[in-house]
Parts: structure tokens; sequence; C-alpha cells
């Protein structure tokens, strides 16, 4: 959803740049930052953005950190509380995020 908004915000600004250096019979804005601009556009077309959003969360259980590495053996350890394997299981950020606020309100 937010990179939509971002897209957007750009093509708009880059209508606006477009509009006024052909207006004028210099260019206003520097035409570099409208070509560069213009490529970046292109670019978040061409990638369709991942939307992050909607991953899957894994936080460890006992302290809810998110900050989970994966070490040499392949085990899961927490870096904030140092627990091993202990995980749960989100379906995306939200789910976790209002898990978290259910715990610190009860």
């Amino acid at each position: 959803m937010e990179s939509k908004k971002v897209t957007e915000y750009l093509i708009a600004l880059s209508n606006h740049l477009h509009y006024y250096n052909v207006l004028s019979p210099f260019p206003v804005f520097d035409t570099e930052y409208i070509k560069d601009l213009d490529n970046k556009i292109r670019e978040i077309k061409e990638n369709k953005l991942k939307d992050y959003d909607s991953e899957p969360v894994v936080a460890c259980k006992h302290c809810n950190s998110l900050h989970i590495v994966v070490d040499d053996i392949d085990n899961n350890v927490c870096f904030r509380c140092g627990s091993v394997n202990d995980l749960r299981d989100f379906k995306n950020i939200y789910e976790y995020n209002d898990y978290v606020q259910k715990r610190r309100n009860d």
C-alpha cells in the first residue's frame, strides 16, 4: 500500500516538473533530475516492489523479539534473550503487532 502512494506521488511530481519545463523558454528544473526521477518510476513499475507487510513473521516465545538469527548449525537464536528454537509464527506483521499490544494491555 505504501509503495503505491509513493509511486503516485513520484508520477505527480514528474508531471509537474515536465509541465513547467515545457512552459518556460529555459528549463526551470534540472533535466538530469527529471530523467533520474522518470527512471526511478520506470524501475518501480517494472519491479513491482514486494509488499513486505504481508510476509510471515517469526518472533521469540519468551520476549517477543523479532531479532532472530540462524546460526551455523541451523538453530534459531534470539539475540535479545538468547533462547534457542523457541519461536512463535505469525501470519503477517499486523498480526504480530496486535498480539504484542494485547499482551501489553493484559
